[in-house]
């Protein structure tokens, strides 16, 4: 063969050098992470892009984030974008691309757009009100009539949460004194499995509430409390908020801020600032002996 030959080493030590010549100068790139693994204090991630009509990937790459620029730029972007770091977000990185003979291709990434990342989660959200809207399901909820006799209420937080501790306080109260009583199902509501968490603990509840009870619970409240501002963007889920807004029982929510809101409070039949402030309106209630509108 008069081709020349070379050994795979050789060969992909030349493409290592046309990358670094030709890819010196890192860029910005939009990416979502799909996968997210932190050791040693690197972050390891898998970096994806996904045809928008078919949602197939149609490329992706590994993404470094070294350890000794890792603490401060993960720190900035969290603080700045509310949002942590982690897979599913879509995000502006600033990337350098690296080639290595035996470990492939792969980039360093240099800076995270925390500004990018806010305005797609404003998007998302968007889009999700204005799903709900043309399928008439944002108001589905609110239109139910509070119960003018509350007396069993299906109860759905995250365990040994501080706004539960608060809540429970009156409401054992109120269940002493034969007034109301709670039935308490525990969920996650951090990280990406927050939404299916609530799902499915609100799913099972209801199942073992038909198994204990011969009528429905007349009141579903969803508490928080007490936890990061962080985690409440994985709360603007679309299908946790669907399914909330067809309950044929009114769904009352206390989040746990103030300023910020989420698509449980759009469809929610009320929605409260505090898990403190949803168990004050029981208590108001059962003191006048009437519902409150």
């Amino acid at each position: 063969m008069s081709e020349p030959q070379f050994s795979l080493s050789d060969y992909l030590s030349t493409v290592q050098e046309v990358i670094q010549i030709t890819f010196n100068e890192p860029v910005w790139v939009k990416a979502e992470i799909r996968n997210l693994n932190i050791k040693g204090g690197h972050y390891y991630l898998e970096l994806a892009e996904k045809d928008e009509s078919t949602d197939k990937v149609i490329a992706s790459c590994k993404g470094t984030i070294w350890k000794f620029t890792a603490q401060k730029m993960v720190l900035k972007f969290e603080r700045e974008s509310g949002v942590e770091l982690s897979k599913d977000l879509n995000v502006l990185v600033k990337v350098r691309a690296k080639f290595d003979p035996q470990y492939g291709f792969s980039v360093n990434v240099e800076d995270i757009d925390s500004s990018y990342t806010l305005g797609d989660i404003a998007r998302r959200y968007q889009q999700i009100l204005e799903k709900l809207t043309s399928e008439g399901l944002l108001n589905k909820n609110k239109l139910i009539p509070t119960p003018f006799d509350i007396q069993n209420v299906l109860v759905i937080a995250p365990e040994n949460a501080a706004g539960l501790g608060d809540f429970k306080k009156d409401a054992d109260a109120l269940e002493k004194a034969g007034v109301c009583h709670f039935k308490y199902y525990s969920a996650t509501f951090q990280g990406n499995t927050a939404a299916q968490s609530i799902i499915t603990s609100l799913s099972n509840g209801l199942r073992q509430w038909a198994t204990d009870f011969s009528t429905p619970p007349d009141l579903i409240v969803i508490i928080r409390g007490g936890g990061a501002v962080n985690d409440l963007a994985y709360l603007n889920d679309y299908e946790l908020a669907a399914l909330l807004a067809k309950r044929t029982v009114p769904i009352w929510v206390g989040i746990g801020h103030e300023k910020d809101r989420t698509i449980l409070d759009e469809v929610a039949n009320r929605s409260f600032d505090t898990p403190s402030k949803v168990i004050g309106v029981f208590v108001i209630l059962s003191l006048n002996g009437r519902r409150t509108s």
